[in-house]
């Protein structure tokens, strides 16, 4: 792979964001407290900078031009030939949703205290991963992503893992009318999961889903504790569905939402509102993802 621009895309660890609350406790017994868990962000903030410095190098080795951005700046990506994205998960799904075409590697900034499903490499194997990326001996795995509308309006986000559709309010019931292909149902519960294959080992899984293929262009659908008082009885519980098949969800609640990838991006779904979800018509391309990852959830 011929590569003429690249950019690094990184996590500012929790002690960069948050180390100062210390000097903010004037208890004693509270600082006491909390000087355990700065020990612990410390730690991974350590472990943060020092791959990052390591990707840095790795690249000025190589001769590549690089431009390095903080995740929460990012904006749509375009006219870089490779993304790096540094940190976890969570960082990689930030960079799903500006990465158009973009090709992608994952690099793990932290393997002590981070799951990082999507990434191929961490800082002792970035090397020799660039290497073979270089190299064209490192397999570029296409992911489904999803595509939403809401009232036909198409969000400009996709999702790679999941979407959860419930109440702004974690206590409050949901309640909608759900749509999968030819069949409809009112329901209450707490929310239902959707996911694609790549977030089928995410919180889908959790609550009892099963895992699909990483290449699989299904999607999986899971009802939250459906309410079962007043003898409802519910059909569209679960269930995996065709890339084509329909689905719908419309809103019965004031204050109903979406929540992309995770909690810090949601869409309000007032009285009536239509969601919508299709497949999205560019998957993310991922460098190096091994699919038997999979078994370990």
């Amino acid at each position: 792979m011929q590569i003429v621009r690249l950019l690094v895309v990184y996590k500012k660890s929790y002690y960069e964001l948050y180390g100062d609350e210390s000097q903010k406790r004037r208890d004693g017994t509270a600082r006491q407290r909390y000087a355990s868990i700065r020990q612990t962000m410390e730690c991974s903030h350590e472990e943060n900078q020092q791959t990052l410095t390591t990707v840095c190098q790795v690249l000025e080795a190589a001769n590549v031009s690089y431009d390095c951005i903080y995740r929460g700046e990012l904006e749509p990506i375009s006219g870089y030939d490779l993304i790096l994205s540094v940190g976890g998960d969570g960082t990689l799904l930030e960079v799903s949703r500006y990465a158009g075409d973009t090709p992608v590697l994952g690099v793990n900034s932290d393997p002590t205290r981070s799951t990082a499903f999507f990434c191929a490499a961490d800082r002792a194997t970035i090397g020799e991963r660039f290497a073979d990326l270089l190299n064209d001996t490192l397999e570029l795995v296409p992911l489904t992503r999803l595509q939403l509308a809401i009232n036909d309006q198409v969000l400009p986000f996709y999702a790679l893992n999941d979407l959860l559709i419930a109440h702004i309010n974690p206590a409050a019931m949901a309640a909608y009318e759900l749509v999968i292909g030819a069949e409809c149902e009112r329901q209450k519960s707490s929310g239902i999961w959707l996911s694609t294959a790549a977030g089928s080992t995410a919180g889908i899984r959790a609550a009892g889903g099963r895992v699909l293929p990483l290449h699989s262009r299904q999607r999986q659908y899971l009802v939250r504790e459906p309410y079962v008082g007043n003898g409802s009885r519910y059909r569209l519980l679960q269930g995996i569905v065709s890339p084509d098949t329909f689905i719908e969800v419309t809103s019965r609640m004031r204050r109903g939402g979406v929540f992309i990838d995770g909690p810090h991006l949601r869409y309000t779904l007032g009285l009536g509102d239509k969601l919508s979800v299709t497949l999205a018509p560019t998957p993310l391309r991922l460098y190096g993802l091994d699919p038997q990852r999979q078994n370990r959830f």
